[in-house]
């Protein structure tokens, strides 16, 4: 799940969107599968990160976003970004599509097509995902194994000055499919993170550290800081951990820590990251170590959203009261570029 940032000149507005323990028994706001189909609203999209290995043991990382904006005379303006990790090779690689499609509200979900690029609904759970960056083409099924997870109990999250969005995961997918490049086509397995967010938010410039986990005793972790890039001063921040068996629990901002390790210095734009974490939920006696597998993996190059942003794909080791876990996740920071100050509406 992704919380982005986006600015698609002529096409969006600048928006910006953010994204203890109790239980979720309050009323929904999402109902599904109705609200897996497009809507017409301000901005929505659809995002998957995942860590993939091959038949030889080789390791990979990727994310694969789709952002769909207002819909004007019925057609709606799209952009598409993906970034791929190499973890042998130590190899990061971005790119984008964009276009403009009709907004269609019947669909059953995402149904996105554009030059050998696909997002898609299959049906029964499935999502199709396509994408090639430099000489790697990846063909992916990702099947949810457990249930969707609706954010802050309804689904509905709060973000501040910026507005209300609606929110949901599907925190654990299983990936099986093919990648080509650096060599003859490969089958692939591993496991994926799937978002679904959509709201009317305004022009409010925020940033975040959000970081979604999957640990090895099949809980799963999304918590997300959201603050103001001008002074850093938070906004609002919230989480949500699924046990083992698909319960969710809403987490509060005060029950929710994510302290920096270190600092990374990009080559490419001269911006500082944060760079390794401990992430913390007090009232689970749960506390992480998170490394980024690939430090340089900062999204840099886009035409239509100025500001650079840093998504990658983490390991994950620390204790869950007295027992040790281990993990794989990934983090995605966003408000750390001079240049979204300076694309301010």
């Amino acid at each position: 799940m992704r919380l982005p940032y986006l600015l698609i000149s002529a096409l969006f507005v600048t928006i910006a969107a953010a994204c203890g323990g109790s239980a979720t028994d309050i009323d929904p706001k999402i109902s599904l599968p109705e609200d897996e189909r497009p809507h017409d609203a301000g901005i929505e999209w659809w995002y998957f990160n995942g860590l993939l290995s091959d038949d030889r043991g080789n390791d990979y990382s990727f994310h694969f976003v789709t952002f769909q904006g207002q819909a004007e005379n019925g057609v709606a303006p799209h952009l598409m970004q993906a970034s791929f990790g190499d973890h042998t090779e130590g190899t990061h690689l971005t790119g984008e599509q964009v276009y403009l499609a009709p907004l269609d509200l019947d669909a059953e979900s995402i149904d996105i097509e554009v030059d050998g690029w696909e997002m898609q609904w299959v049906g029964d759970h499935v999502y199709s995902l396509e994408f090639r960056l430099d000489e790697y083409f990846l063909d992916l099924k990702l099947t949810a194994t457990r249930p969707p997870v609706l954010h802050q109990g309804t689904g509905l999250v709060g973000l501040g000055p910026a507005g209300d969005t609606y929110y949901y995961s599907r925190t654990r997918l299983d990936i099986a499919g093919t990648m080509s490049g650096n060599g003859p086509e490969r089958p692939i397995t591993g496991t994926s993170w799937m978002d679904h967010q959509w709201g009317d938010v305004v022009g409010q410039q925020v940033g975040w550290d959000w970081v979604s986990v999957q640990l090895d005793d099949g809980s799963d972790l999304m918590a997300v800081l959201v603050w103001d890039p001008a002074d850093k001063e938070p906004f609002a921040g919230y989480g949500t951990l699924v046990t083992a068996d698909g319960a969710a629990l809403t987490l509060a901002q005060d029950d929710i820590a994510i302290d920096s390790l270190g600092i990374w210095s990009s080559p490419k734009s001269g911006i500082e990251y944060p760079s390794g974490w401990n992430v913390s939920v007090a009232s689970q006696e749960i506390s992480l170590e998170l490394r980024p597998v690939l430090v340089n993996a900062e999204f840099a190059d886009s035409q239509y959203t100025p500001a650079a942003y840093w998504e990658g794909a983490v390991s994950v080791t620390g204790r869950r009261g007295e027992q040790s876990v281990g993990g794989q996740g990934f983090v995605e920071l966003v408000g750390y570029d001079p240049r979204q100050l300076e694309s301010a509406p």
